[in-house]
């Protein structure tokens, strides 16, 4: 099937290692978390999409808690499992316009979020973007009462030509015990990295490793960016999706559409000792 190679990121080592590591990553077989922890699989958020449909005793095919940024609503039709990956599709606005739609939104897309959430790990994805103007994202956020976080791992909108090859690491702290934000005025910390490479071509590794004192972010087993962790000790939940974000300048364009996000897997393991 297209694009569906095994690859493993690899043990991630000292970033003096990273060269070596990604000559063995291309002909391994199994994903691995970063060596030097006592690593377990967290099932809950772990998927290879080898069924005939989402598995819904993990995942919802949309999201509970938000339903999109206008002008794209998120949609469960938007979502299918096939031939071993998770699509995430963008319609245009006809194919949208045949579900009814609340006032200012013209588009559907799709969402998948986790039912569970997790407090430090390595969380991996295997996934070739969306060629289309709207953002394909992969990130961790709980907007619980008492504290808010979010961790972004991708979030690109592949499809236009500025940021089809940069990838922007990035973590919102928008409430706590000793903090209080909005959602437009928080702690944000935005990072950009040139990749070389066209994320909607072909499928790439992207990978996040969260620590209680540091979080780092890794493509194709290569480390890209190391942050000290100041803030994010919460619980969170996992988030596969495509959105409008008008911040990058992409909305949705139907000369592009419909187009899909297509993952491989997500992977994730915990620390024991958590």
């Amino acid at each position: 099937m297209e694009g569906r190679r095994p690859l493993r990121p690899g043990a991630r080592r000292a970033p003096l290692q990273v060269a070596a590591c990604m000559v063995l990553c291309a002909t391994s077989a199994l994903a691995a978390p970063p060596e030097g922890g006592d690593w377990a699989p967290f099932e809950p958020m772990s998927d290879e999409f080898n069924a005939k449909k989402l598995d819904h005793k993990k995942w919802y095919d949309h999201n509970p808690t938000w339903s999109g940024r206008p002008p794209t609503l998120f949609h469960p039709d938007c979502v299918a499992v096939s031939n071993g990956l998770l699509h995430i599709w963008a319609f245009d606005s006809e194919e949208s316009a045949k579900r009814k739609m609340p006032s200012a939104f013209t588009h559907l897309s799709g969402f998948v979020r986790s039912k569970e959430r997790a407090r430090f790990g390595y969380f991996e994805m295997r996934a070739k973007l969306m060629n289309s103007s709207q953002v394909s994202c992969f990130w961790l956020t709980h907007a619980g009462r008492e504290e808010w976080s979010e961790i972004d791992i991708v979030e690109v909108a592949a499809g236009l030509e500025q940021h089809a090859t940069q990838l922007r690491p990035n973590t919102h702290y928008f409430r706590g015990p000793h903090y209080s934000g909005t959602l437009h005025n928080h702690l944000v910390d935005p990072t950009h990295h040139e990749l070389g490479f066209n994320m909607s071509e072909d499928f790439h590794v992207y990978g996040m490793e969260w620590a209680p004192t540091f979080i780092r972010w890794y493509v194709d087993g290569k480390l890209i960016r190391e942050k000290h962790n100041d803030n994010y000790f919460q619980p969170l939940e996992m988030n596969l999706n495509i959105e409008a974000n008008q911040w990058f300048g992409a909305l949705p364009d139907d000369a592009t559409l419909p187009a899909s996000y297509r993952i491989d897997y997500v992977r994730t393991w915990r620390q024991k000792e958590y």
